[in-house]
């Protein structure tokens, strides 16, 4: 059987044509950051650079396309997380998930100030926040949380990572784990 991804271009539905362009340049960018040029990625993708900007528009557009798809990994990851029992080490497993991830993806770190302010990912915004500030809430309230900690710390942590990691190989989960150190209650286990 024959899967979207295999057939001709020119066989895709709209659809398949998005996806399928926003896969490779999602890979191509968490590779080689977002500089690659419209033909580079064109190229990978197989089609004409005319095509991309018929299914996606421009590269502006297409970064914050995938921007959107990071925000919504983070919301899936902070939602389940604040469906666990025990808010604290879910909220611990989630900031190490985040971070390696945004380690092993240029489009993470170096998207946000390219597409902050297009209209996709504004609308997107604010559900990464509202799970973030969930689950931050749900560990204050099982008492696992300083009274002056919050989700901020968090997203300080998140904006630094690459930047510390660049110091050295380990530096942005150490970074996570003093966040994670200095936002715990008195008794309350760090990572």
């Amino acid at each position: 059987m024959t899967t979207p991804d295999d057939r001709p271009w020119a066989d895709l539905d709209a659809d398949a044509k998005r996806d399928r362009a926003l896969r490779v340049a999602g890979e191509l960018f968490a590779r080689d950051g977002l500089d690659v040029a419209m033909p580079v990625l064109a190229d990978a993708i197989g089609v004409g650079v005319g095509s991309i900007y018929r299914q996606i528009g421009r590269k502006e557009d297409i970064v914050a396309a995938l921007v959107v798809q990071r925000i919504n990994r983070v919301v899936d990851l902070m939602s389940a997380a604040d469906g666990a029992a025990d808010a604290w080490p879910a909220l611990c497993r989630v900031t190490f998930e985040i971070v390696t991830e945004s380690l092993s993806d240029r489009v993470v770190h170096e998207a946000w100030s390219v597409s902050s302010e297009h209209p996709l990912v504004l609308d997107a915004r604010p559900r990464a926040a509202a799970a973030l500030d969930a689950l931050v809430e749900r560990a204050r309230e099982q008492g696992a949380l300083r009274d002056d900690a919050g989700a901020d710390d968090l997203r300080l942590a998140f904006r630094a990572v690459q930047d510390v990691e660049d110091l050295g190989p380990g530096g942005a989960r150490r970074l996570a784990e003093l966040v994670l150190r200095g936002m715990a209650a008195d008794g309350v286990a760090a990572p």
